[in-house]
């Protein structure tokens, strides 16, 4: 197993080729701007912001995958909403979970009954912080 997205597995086997490509992950820290009358203005550091992710999944019948039924899944975490591991060689990534903000699908083979041969699928993600009940 090279990795994970929730139940959505990135393996590559003599049955099935399933993994991304494209990976970006973008980390940034956050400041706030503080005026000064005639002088530059101060930086102050208020925190990081939540990491943001991209990646490309080929979904590919002639790879042993059904790409209907893989998009379903991906479909179910975007439209419930959910928060969902990211794992990547055995290590979960960032600091929390990560939700789906958006999936791009492009359809690239559809055989004369409208089925979908394969279709390559961009993902962004965002990292979830989960907040404990004492708001820690």
């Amino acid at each position: 197993m090279i990795g994970s997205l929730g139940e959505v597995v990135f393996e590559v086997s003599s049955d099935k080729v399933r993994t991304f490509r494209d990976l970006q992950i973008q980390r940034s820290a956050k400041y706030s701007e503080h005026s000064i009358h005639g002088r530059k203005s101060l930086l102050e550091f208020t925190g990081l912001a939540p990491a943001s992710m991209s990646l490309s999944i080929r979904l590919d019948a002639g790879l042993g995958i059904n790409p209907k039924e893989e998009l379903n899944s991906l479909h179910d975490i975007l439209n419930k909403h959910q928060a969902v591991p990211f794992i990547l060689d055995g290590e979960p990534q960032g600091d929390g979970l990560w939700v789906l903000e958006g999936l791009d699908e492009n359809y690239e083979i559809i055989d004369n009954r409208g089925t979908s041969i394969a279709v390559e699928v961009s993902l962004k993600l965002k990292e979830y912080i989960e907040v404990e009940a004492n708001g820690n």
